[in-house]
């Protein structure tokens, strides 16, 4: 994940630390509100992500992509920079585990489907 948090931080202009929280919260959401089978899949190729939604991510099922959101706010991301680090992860999940697995994931978290 180190090089995923690089290129995070150089798009979005953020330091490495927050690009690492933004990605664990975003992690995290996967984890705690995506299908468990296939968000635990899709971690499993991701080398370092469940430690990231551990370390950063919700601890419970309350809130989803809008707490998230706010969270990232609250973080100090601007709109934009969630946008992107959205974009960036995805990206990145994409070259590492495959289209259909990130869809799968990610697109069975409740208002995120349309955007995967």
């Amino acid at each position: 994940m180190p090089d995923l948090i690089e290129k995070i931080a150089a798009e979005t202009d953020l330091d490495e630390a927050t690009a690492e929280r933004a990605l664990g919260m975003i992690l995290g959401l996967v984890r705690s509100h995506g299908d468990q089978a296939k968000a635990g899949e899709l971690l499993a190729t991701l080398p370092g992500a469940a430690e990231l939604a551990a370390k950063h991510g919700s601890s419970g099922f309350m809130g989803g992509p809008w707490a998230t959101m706010s969270k990232l706010s609250a973080a100090g991301l601007s709109m934009e920079q969630i946008k992107q680090v959205g974009r960036l992860t995805l990206h990145y999940a994409r070259g590492k585990a495959g289209v259909t697995l990130v869809r799968e994931a990610a697109g069975s978290i409740p208002g995120l489907g349309g955007y995967v």
